[in-house]
């Protein structure tokens, strides 16, 4: 019973990794109407960052986090404007398809320039905080502050979102495009600084994924496809969604890797989503509008 639930709280760990990305890709998907494919980069790419300042710089991971986030925010606004609002003109079935095929091709330049820079080793931040043990039980205080960070910057942007002028126009945009327009919201502005936040949140999850686990240039489509069973699994453009659903998989791929053999943890992604589809294709939560 023990190693169950050791094995749970580590699932709790990597579960609070993946909502975090699909929190970005969400938002990105809602406002921008944009399957972001390249998502999964973005957080490969912080990760590298991270290990970067921490290496070269002894930087701390949290402060670098910081940095590293406006940083890609900045990414993620200039990623809109250039890649994405060149094609935003089309209708919806068309922009899915567009910016689902371009966004696919920036993912494979990234990663095999990544590739070419870094080589094959792979990359980790040895970065520790005293354990807490609770009799047999030993949890890693760094995992955990990084979990409690997750779900509170999860709740704070719930909170910013409802609360605030730009998260207010992200709702109207989600819920009526054109009767934003109507109504005097700037449309590329909001969906520019929506990319920005997006792509910022996959690269803070890049710098807790460095800290826990070891990257390499590859690690980014592999978990983008994780990412969308996430969402589906959780109820596409539903926060609290993305924020369970990407805990039930980190638990349920632990699980299965101490019951089966980790061989079968990538498998497990597929799974859930094949059930999920079938007997709930709403997602848990059924959401089907940003932050509603």
């Amino acid at each position: 019973m023990g190693d169950i639930i050791q094995v749970i709280v580590n699932g709790f760990m990597l579960g609070g990794v993946y909502s975090l990305v699909a929190l970005g890709l969400t938002v990105c998907f809602g406002v921008l109407n944009v399957l972001n494919v390249a998502h999964g980069e973005f957080v490969m790419l912080g990760a590298f960052c991270a290990y970067i300042a921490y290496k070269l710089l002894g930087l701390n991971p949290f402060l670098s986090m910081v940095v590293i986030s406006v940083v890609f925010f900045g990414v993620g606004y200039l990623f809109e404007k250039y890649f994405i609002e060149p094609i935003s003109d089309r209708s919806f079935h068309e922009m899915l398809i567009a910016a689902t095929l371009v966004t696919f091709g920036i993912a494979l330049a990234l990663e095999d320039i990544t590739a070419f820079v870094w080589g094959g080793a792979e990359a980790g931040i040895s970065y520790e905080l005293p354990s807490l043990s609770i009799g047999s039980l030993h949890i890693s205080s760094l995992r955990l502050v990084s979990l409690v960070g997750i779900i509170l910057l999860t709740v704070l942007f719930q909170i910013f979102l409802k609360k605030s002028y730009i998260g207010k126009a992200l709702r109207a945009i989600t819920l009526n495009r054109k009767g934003a327009m109507v109504v005097g919201i700037n449309i590329k502005s909001i969906s520019r600084v929506t990319s920005g936040v997006g792509i910022s949140l996959a690269a803070i999850a890049g710098v807790i994924y460095a800290t826990l686990y070891t990257v390499d240039p590859f690690i980014g489509l592999p978990l983008t496809v994780k990412v969308l069973a996430v969402i589906v699994l959780g109820g596409v453009g539903s926060f609290s969604g993305a924020l369970v659903g990407g805990l039930l998989l980190g638990i349920t791929e632990c699980l299965v890797g101490q019951w089966f053999g980790l061989e079968w943890s990538p498998a497990v992604a597929f799974l859930l989503l094949i059930v999920i589809l079938i007997f709930r294709p709403e997602g848990l939560f059924g959401r089907t509008q940003l932050a509603r």
